[in-house]
């Protein structure tokens, strides 16, 4: 058994922790941007998760020079019940394309310096997808009306999988990551585990993906319905193994990871959510180390955001994937980052020090 291995085990088995995000030095970050020539708590949302990302990695000020796109790509059985209107080719084909930094989130990664990698954890290909990274753990899920989409083992490795890619990239020096995914009837699987997660109905949960028209999303829905109905009482583990994807498992390592080796992680749009929710689950302050992005068109993303307790900056009616939304969203934090260091502070400026009120608010 290898050491990534092991670690998700000790999950499983409750021996493993994450810390709560460190309150003092969170505190001390935003005490720090109080010396910034601006009305006290001004940059709203922006400068409380650039303090976030600060005490996640324990420096005085957020490193944002090192980041990493990390982009989990695999197939889904259930396209054979027409949830979607391409293909299963489409995702070898994106995930080369995405490796090549040629899509949208590729392109806006690279002109932001965002290193990117794509991650080829489940796609159903017999050769090796060019320029991504190969830990394929199966050949694409299957198609889990007719049975589970995967097994207990093949889960726990595919998040084994995003576990290893925070600590490797931790080493290599990115000290912040961004995820997202690329899998045709992605969100068909995601629908489905957020609907037991939540104890939601298919209507409440189903969503157009990349573009439904109201045929493919009726039978969309009457596919997460059934699904809905299939079991009760499931585990997150057994709910992920019967309806979940490989690339959302990998994304749950991801957030797993984030956690034990202190790597701040952006995360996108509902995809993302739920395998944030999914590792929440199962390791407690899993979410303390994640910065979201924005709120997707999805119909659960704003249930999945209050879920988490994470509120978002964007709402842009996105529907991209990739991790689209995480660059962007990578892309205020760095400005947020050129104001904290490069703005006139206090004493400087000609301005009186502003005093903090916002404590007497609750009074």
């Amino acid at each position: 058994m290898d050491e990534t291995r092991y670690l998700f085990e000790d999950v499983l088995e409750n021996k493993l922790s994450i810390q709560p995000l460190d309150k003092k030095a969170y505190t001390e970050m935003k005490e720090a941007w109080n010396k910034v020539s601006k009305p006290i708590n001004s940059f709203g949302s922006l400068e409380d998760l650039h303090s976030k990302i600060a005490a996640i990695q324990g420096f005085k000020a957020p490193d944002l020079s090192h980041m990493r796109l990390i982009v989990c790509c695999g197939d889904h059985g259930i396209v054979e019940e027409g949830v979607t209107q391409t293909s299963q080719d489409v995702t070898r084909i994106c995930a080369t394309n995405i490796a090549k930094g040629l899509t949208t989130a590729g392109v806006m990664a690279k002109s932001l310096g965002i290193d990117i990698v794509a991650v080829d954890v489940g796609i159903n290909y017999s050769k090796e997808v060019p320029y991504t990274l190969n830990r394929r753990v199966k050949y694409g899920t299957c198609n889990f009306l007719k049975q589970p989409a995967m097994s207990v083992e093949e889960f726990s490795k595919a998040v084994q999988v995003g576990m290893d890619l925070v600590k490797e990239s931790k080493e290599q020096g990115f000290t912040t990551l961004l995820v997202g995914e690329m899998g045709i009837g992605n969100t068909t699987s995601a629908a489905v585990v957020a609907g037991y997660l939540l104890d939601l109905n298919a209507e409440a949960v189903t969503g157009r993906g990349a573009g439904l028209d109201d045929e493919g999303l009726s039978r969309k829905r009457a596919v997460v319905s059934m699904a809905l109905s299939m079991y009760s009482g499931l585990s997150p583990v057994e709910i992920c193994s019967y309806f979940g994807g490989l690339e959302l498992a990998a994304m749950t390592g991801v957030v797993i990871g984030g956690g034990l080796y202190k790597v701040p992680i952006i995360i996108d749009g509902m995809l993302s959510q739920v395998s944030a929710l999914v590792a929440e689950r199962l390791i407690e302050n899993a979410k303390d180390y994640l910065i979201p992005s924005h709120i997707s068109k999805e119909p659960v993303a704003i249930k999945l955001g209050k879920k988490l307790n994470l509120p978002t900056v964007l709402e842009a009616n996105m529907a991209v994937g990739e991790g689209a939304g995480a660059v962007m969203m990578a892309q205020l934090l760095k400005l947020t980052d050129v104001v904290f260091h490069d703005a006139l502070k206090f004493g400087d400026s000609g301005v009186e020090q502003y005093e903090d009120f916002s404590k007497d608010d609750s009074k």
